[in-house]
């Protein structure tokens, strides 16, 4: 059945694909034209896509695609004949060609014919929808039996899980959870089985083409956090490379609900999750009442060290985006690091930051400045904290705070230990970063690599091969107190291997 169906447009989907791979287009949408033909299969590639890189420092690339690959997501779509809701399993292979099926157990696939045309004079279906959460299909749309007919119908409607989704109650339940609350934890390390389940992807695609291949630019909805640790007391430097080290945050949400809704039956104000708009509601004053303590990001274990051991980080996690709390109710989150023998020390997060972010229409650069600290949809945030030797009272210093879209950078190196170049984007930024202020304290190069006592210079890390065409400038570095290792790699103008002597002027 497989064969007989998709054999024709998999020829076209690869085309696609490699665009795909290569880079994903500013507005995707319709691919390939098939025949208007409703015996057709319906179609699919996606990929994921970084919305860029914001620092302190305003530098940074715009992130790539990656390609959706060897999983299973839902397809969501308006159903033949009344454009009721629908959804379907969509199976990725291993090329990342999406196969939804009606009946995945027998590969019965979903056609043409099956999906709602609003629009019949132009061919154009209202909207589809693809996302990760299969676990969780779009229910029929029942009413509430209590309606009377006399009032607005969509509020007495049964809680669907299209316009508003709830994400279950957490089995067996966590010991360490402060507040005794039952609902499922949207939380875990980047990386593991579990993180695929909790961090949400979704796209929509609108007035959609009849019989085409469809093309979805997925968008992460959740939020990623990690650390980075160092400092300039050799003792506490010492301490950081111990084997019991424990991270944890206090006055953290992490799951969808909020306590005291569970079970309500309305489309409004109680909403985790809404596939049809892509967004995460949550809802009451996300005060301490509805923050959860002791959320750990390592426990009785050894933090991620750098290549020169001199910073350690924590590994990454996908929690729920919180967008109101750190600036409106005052229970800011408390980040504690316990580095054994009652070395413990802990630190309010920063109320505010720079936020650099690309704007797409400018083509450039845009910085805001002293943004209260949120957690955005589809960003990772990688906080640089020094510790102190507890002088008046100070324990932990927030350094800064990197602010990376989700892109193969992150997808690629999921512990935060390895600053680097990754492209000819990344060593123009460095040297104009260098070149405003070489010193050691400048921690914004730390995004690069690391200061080195030993050398007494920055060492930044190529962890990729550059080339670019000949003729093209090379950027300088106003000092020598810095040195690249490559590690194998090359930095090449046409045929030339540029060496970090080309780079300086001294």
């Amino acid at each position: 059945m497989r064969n007989r169906y998709y054999t024709q447009i998999k020829i076209w989907m690869t085309a696609v694909l490699l665009l795909w791979v290569a880079a994903c287009t500013d507005e995707p949408g319709v691919g390939v034209k098939g025949e208007r033909d409703g015996n057709k299969p319906v179609m699919i590639c996606a990929a994921t896509g970084g919305l860029g890189i914001a620092t302190r420092s305003g530098e940074g690339q715009v992130g790539d695609s990656v390609a959706i690959q060897n999983r299973t997501m839902l397809f969501t779509y308006p159903s033949y004949p009344d454009g009721e809701m629908a959804s379907a399993k969509c199976v990725f292979d291993e090329a990342g060609f999406g196969y939804v099926y009606t009946k995945v157990e027998t590969k019965e696939p979903l056609m043409w014919k099956d999906i709602y045309v609003k629009d019949k004079e132009k061919n154009l279906v209202e909207a589809v929808y693809l996302d990760n959460l299969y676990n969780y299909p779009v229910q029929e749309e029942i009413l509430n039996p209590d309606f009377d007919g006399q009032k607005d119908n969509r509020r007495y409607l049964q809680t669907d899980n299209f316009r508003m989704m709830y994400f279950g109650k957490q089995y067996p339940k966590v010991a360490d959870d402060t507040l005794g609350n039952e609902f499922k934890r949207m939380i875990a390390p980047l990386g593991t089985p579990a993180a695929e389940e909790v961090d949400i992807i979704w796209g929509k695609l609108e007035n959609v083409g009849f019989g085409t291949t469809l093309q979805f630019s997925l968008q992460h909805k959740m939020a990623a956090v990690g650390f980075r640790f160092h400092s300039e007391v050799g003792e506490l430097q010492q301490a950081l490379n111990g084997d019991k080290i424990r991270v944890w945050v206090d006055y953290l949400r992490i799951w969808m609900e909020t306590p005291g809704f569970e079970g309500k039956e309305s489309t409004e104000g109680n909403q985790a999750f809404s596939r049809m708009k892509g967004e995460i509601y949550q809802d009451g004053q996300p005060g301490a009442r509805y923050s959860q303590k002791n959320v750990f990001w390592v426990k009785d274990s050894l933090l991620q060290p750098d290549e020169t051991n001199t910073v350690f980080s924590t590994p990454v996690w996908v929690l729920p985006p919180d967008r109101s709390q750190f600036r409106v109710f005052g229970h800011r989150p408390e980040l504690f690091i316990d580095l054994g023998e009652d070395k413990v020390f802990h630190g309010l997060f920063p109320e505010t930051m720079d936020w650099w972010r690309y704007d797409d229409n400018k083509h450039e650069w845009v910085e805001y400045k002293n943004v209260p600290l949120k957690f955005w949809p589809g960003y990772q945030f990688t906080f640089n904290v020094k510790l102190l030797d507890k002088v008046e009272g100070r324990e932990i210093e927030f350094v800064n705070v990197e602010v990376t879209g989700w892109s193969t950078k992150l997808i690629e190196r999921p512990v935060l230990g390895e600053s680097g170049i990754t492209n000819w984007d990344d060593l123009m930024a460095l040297a104009k970063a260098y070149n405003k202020n070489p010193s050691k304290t400048n921690y914004r190069l730390m995004r690069f690599g690391m200061w080195s006592e030993r050398e007494n210079k920055w060492v930044f890390n190529l962890l990729r091969d550059i080339e670019v065409p000949v003729g093209t400038t090379l950027p300088e570095f106003n000092g020598d107190n810095f040195k690249i290792d490559f590690r194998g790699f090359h930095i090449k103008v046409g045929d030339t291997d540029i060496t970090e002597e080309q780079l300086s002027t001294k």
